[in-house]
């Protein structure tokens, strides 16, 4: 039995994390993918057209634009209260829909899991939030 490489490791502790304790919450996966009271924003998707193109391959059908992601006239009307979606920058950010738990969502989190994890934005898939950071920097330390 060979053993794991530190990127094996690192990869499997952030999907274990993310899956069973996520932003530090014990049972819980999908926090980051919520807004609730937080001054957060699920962009820029700099990887946009590729992922409408992946959602179509895997859909069958043409997605627009628009049921995927929300631009910046669209955000800065939707949460005038929030400083990082008064922000043209982080646009386009993923589609957020209002939900019972925290009041907005990303439109792909279903039952705490990303519907479209194997396909989602490097912005997504990149992501570590300060929790993740600190449980990966103490066992792999990087």
């Amino acid at each position: 039995m060979s053993a794991l490489s530190d990127n094996e490791i690192r990869e499997r502790l952030i999907s274990y994390t993310c899956q069973r304790n996520c932003c530090g919450v014990a049972e819980q996966s999908g926090i980051c993918c919520t807004l609730g009271d937080k001054d957060w924003i699920l962009g820029p998707i700099e990887d946009h057209a590729e992922v409408l193109k992946r959602l179509e391959d895997r859909l069958g059908r043409p997605v627009p634009f628009v049921e995927v992601f929300i631009d910046y006239e669209e955000g800065r009307a939707l949460f005038p209260d929030k400083s990082s979606w008064q922000n043209p920058a982080h646009y386009p950010a993923m589609r957020v829909v209002p939900d019972a738990i925290s009041r907005y969502s990303c439109a792909f989190l279903k039952g705490g899991k990303c519907s479209i994890h194997e396909i989602k934005p490097t912005i997504c898939a990149s992501f570590l939030c300060e929790y993740l950071q600190k449980v990966v920097r103490s066992v792999v330390g990087s």
